[in-house]
């Protein structure tokens, strides 16, 4: 066991640990309570005094529920420094396996909705972080059983006003903000920006959106800064704005104008924080509609406002599914539900996962599979060969071995019998 004045953690309870850190699960050993204690490696002390101590004085000044708190800061007998923060049991964003595919669409609400409200306290307290990736969100449960997602890792944090710049770069390569001239070497508030774009694509489709060919070094600079403005991954052959997953269908057309804005490497085409804020408190303030496609046997969930009229929810649904406004049918528990176009969204009927709207197409079904003989055929013409190789040829019965010295498929007559019925019904198809 190590421990401080009032802390105590076993070196087997790590929680992460980076270049210049170790995290640890610790105790306070009066109240019991769990927190994390970062213990800072011996090398890390070579670095400047005002490089040391950036974390734990800009955590002190910090005080927000997205993110992580400081408690102390408390020192080892090595006098090694440790900095005693809350403890946050869910791990960093992605970290669960059921999340390997993307987040779920509520879950990726809550965290555009956790990061974006840190980083406006960060603005507001004129910080810029640096380092936001998946690494650096911390998820911690509530006592309602929500998730809680924190912005933690200062290390690379500083004091920056809006029309400030600075010049050294930091961060994780896979998510640092590229320029789009080479000879331009002043970075500013922005770099925040297309970090927090690169998480929220990782977030939603569970890998990066600009992964250069040959690897995260090579090309870096190529793939990021010749895409076409407007583009939010690579390969850079596709439409500019590329769909996100699967996953987050119903998002996709909210949230890609936003990752195309804040995806920008020319800064003087990428958005301000402002528009940010402005962009996702507009997609936060929806609330979603759960519809169940029945020819297409799918989910929806159809995002909009209150205030917003049916008829623009039609033309959601119809973006949506693919299902045009003549063709839309609509049955709530299981009656018709007739919906006129000046209807506001606000005396629409509840929905849920468990009981949605559901919606019948009056327009036939086209299907991309094949035609149900083609499929027999392609399915049974190998049956019947296998079915042939199986069966003797008639001349040769008399004198078939016998099983004792036969290496090839035993057959009876009663065998034959099955196999001569099976080739006349398949080749009566």
């Amino acid at each position: 066991m190590v421990s401080t004045a009032n802390y105590l953690w076993s070196l087997e309870d790590v929680l992460g640990q980076g270049t210049t850190a170790r995290i640890y699960k610790a105790r306070n050993k009066m109240t019991g309570q769990q927190v994390a204690g970062k213990v800072f490696k011996l090398m890390s002390y070579s670095r400047p005094y005002e490089v040391q101590i950036r974390e734990f004085e800009m955590l002190r000044r910090l005080n927000h529920n997205n993110i992580v708190k400081l408690f102390s800061v408390e020192e080892l007998r090595s006098k090694q420094r440790v900095l005693v923060m809350e403890y946050c049991s869910g791990g960093s964003l992605l970290v669960e396996p059921e999340n390997a595919f993307g987040l779920p669409e509520p879950e990726l609400l809550i965290v555009l909705h956790c990061v974006v409200h840190g980083m406006n306290h960060l603005r507001e307290n004129r910080v810029v972080h640096r380092d936001i990736k998946p690494g650096n969100i911390i998820r911690q449960v509530g006592e309602d059983g929500r998730s809680i997602y924190k912005l933690t890792e200062f290390g690379a944090a500083r004091e920056l006003e809006d029309d400030e710049k600075f010049v050294s770069l930091y961060g994780t390569e896979e998510y640092c903000a590229v320029l789009r001239k080479p000879q331009q070497k002043a970075y500013g508030v922005s770099v925040d920006l297309w970090s927090i774009g690169v998480t929220f694509y990782h977030a939603a489709a569970s890998t990066s959106p600009f992964t250069p060919y040959g690897g995260p070094r090579k090309n870096k600079y190529k793939v990021t800064t010749e895409k076409p403005v407007g583009a939010i991954s690579v390969p850079l052959t596709l439409p500019l704005l590329l769909p996100l997953p699967s996953v987050c269908r119903g998002l996709s057309g909210q949230l890609v104008p936003v990752l195309a804005g804040i995806l920008e490497a020319d800064q003087e085409k990428c958005w301000a924080f402002g528009q940010l804020f402005f962009a996702t408190t507009e997609i936060l303030q929806r609330v979603s509609v759960h519809l169940f496609c029945l020819q297409q046997a799918a989910a929806h969930r159809i995002y909009i406002h209150h205030h917003n009229t049916v008829a623009i929810f039609r033309e959601e649904v119809a973006c949506q599914t693919g299902v045009g406004l003549e063709q839309q049918h609509f049955l709530y528990l299981g009656h018709d539900l007739s919906l006129e176009g000046s209807m506001k969204m606000v005396n629409f009927p509840p929905t849920s996962p468990f009981q949605p709207l559901l919606l019948l197409s009056h327009a036939p079904e086209t299907h991309a599979e094949l035609p149900y003989r083609e499929c027999k055929l392609i399915l049974l013409v190998p049956l019947a060969q296998t079915l042939k190789s199986l069966t003797p040829p008639q001349k040769n019965l008399k004198h078939s071995p016998s099983p004792s010295n036969y290496c090839g498929p035993v057959s009876t007559p009663h065998t034959h019998t099955h196999t001569h019925f099976f080739l006349e019904l398949i080749q009566n198809l």
